[in-house]
């Protein structure tokens, strides 16, 4: 299996379901593993998406 798939395949089931917090945590401890770990920079990217859509979905409501 190639580099970037088996990537992509564990950052899908890595945030399956997860919270943000859940993810937050999982990010620390994969720097504490790994501090240059490609799949936490993945997961803090799709921690700012979450952010960023909570930010947008909050100024419609509001």
């Amino acid at each position: 299996m190639q580099f970037d798939k088996a990537l992509l395949i564990a950052e899908k089931n890595l945030i399956d379901g997860a919270t943000l917090d859940e993810l937050k945590e999982a990010v620390t401890d994969l720097r504490a593993l790994t501090p240059n770990s490609v799949l936490a920079d993945l997961v803090e990217n799709r921690i700012k998406m979450i952010e960023r859509q909570r930010q947008y979905c909050c100024r419609c409501v509001g």
